[in-house]
């Protein structure tokens, strides 16, 4: 759920920044007027090779590098975590639930500038003021307590180029993959949205009470902030990053809305995790316990299996609940 790329995959969420320190010439100033004999060398410079984010491929590895690693035995963690909104009719925003979860992925250069994605998601929901992760929910739309299904997608790989072929109404059309980038001072700011409507796999008259309609339409929006001097460092193979991730889509299938009026907002921040180690002590330790299985990257097995989603992963593990009462 968390992200997506524009070729075939709902996605995932991730990337990173690492800043470098590097010598304070006040403080060799300091050394100097002070009459000191011997000068230690200066912190060699880093090294830069800046980026024209205007060309597909190096647009294309800038944000793999950001959002996965180039190195493709090493894993990336991502974590996300915030609040989702209901948002119906004329009423105002109402906070139902927090969600904290992690995507692990791991990256395999493929030549011509191609890379395979793969990314396994996994998330809790949480209560928005205590951050307890939450087994039974009270809806506040309709008063029922149900069952919390948290996001498990095994499998959200995704195959990325310079140049995207896409059909659209029968007709193929290309065009390069080049996501803008803002360049601020020393930072540099990633901008990544997927907006689409598809029909929803759950259909409305086989899951009345989890369907929200023949079509899901979301959209998600990614930004990220970076070091440009570490995007820019040809050494690192990955940076670290901060950044915040936002998605309207439908109702969630466990929340049992129907085709009710309204849809969801997420409100998230998002981060690179050292390891997994470094994800929240309560989410790590719910993984650990009952989902180990989504702490680690998806094997090259799984390349070309179908993508996960929270609708097709709640209909391959769930029955259509019976109507209210």
């Amino acid at each position: 759920m968390m992200f997506s790329s524009l070729i075939d995959t709902i996605a995932n969420r991730r990337g990173a920044m690492k800043a470098l320190a590097g010598a304070s010439a006040a403080a060799a100033g300091m050394a100097a007027l002070a009459g000191c004999s011997e000068q230690k060398p200066a912190t060699p410079a880093t090294k830069r090779e800046p980026i024209d984010f205007k060309d597909p491929a190096q647009n294309l590895k800038a944000f793999i590098k950001l959002t996965g690693d180039l190195d493709p035995t090493k894993e990336s963690v991502g974590w996300f975590g915030g609040t989702i909104y209901g948002n119906r009719g004329t009423e105002p925003l109402k906070p139902l639930v927090g969600v904290s979860g992690v995507g692990v992925a791991r990256i395999e250069p493929q030549g011509n500038n191609a890379y395979r994605m793969f990314n396994r998601e996994f998330a809790c929901y949480t209560d928005p003021k205590t951050g307890e992760i939450l087994e039974k929910w009270t809806n506040p739309y309709t008063n029922e307590e149900v069952d919390v299904v948290p996001i498990k997608n095994m499998i959200v790989n995704a195959q990325v180029a310079p140049i995207v072929e896409q059909e659209f109404d029968g007709h193929k059309v290309s065009f390069p993959f080049t996501p803008p980038w803002i360049v601020q001072g020393g930072k540099a700011f990633s901008l990544f949205e997927i907006h689409a409507a598809f029909p929803n796999p759950m259909k409305p008259d086989a899951w009345p009470r989890e369907s929200a309609g023949p079509i899901n339409r979301t959209g998600e929006m990614f930004q990220r902030m970076v070091s440009l001097a570490d995007l820019e460092n040809p050494d690192l193979t990955a940076v670290d990053y901060v950044g915040t991730w936002t998605r309207v889509g439908p109702w969630l299938p466990w929340m049992l809305m129907g085709q009710a009026e309204g849809h969801l907002l997420y409100r998230s921040f998002m981060n690179r995790a050292p390891g997994i180690e470094a994800l929240p002590a309560n989410l790590l330790a719910y993984m650990k316990a009952k989902y180990p299985e989504f702490l680690k990257a998806p094997g090259p097995e799984t390349w070309g299996q179908p993508n996960d989603s929270s609708w097709t992963v709640y209909m391959s593990q769930n029955k259509p609940k019976p109507a209210k009462g």
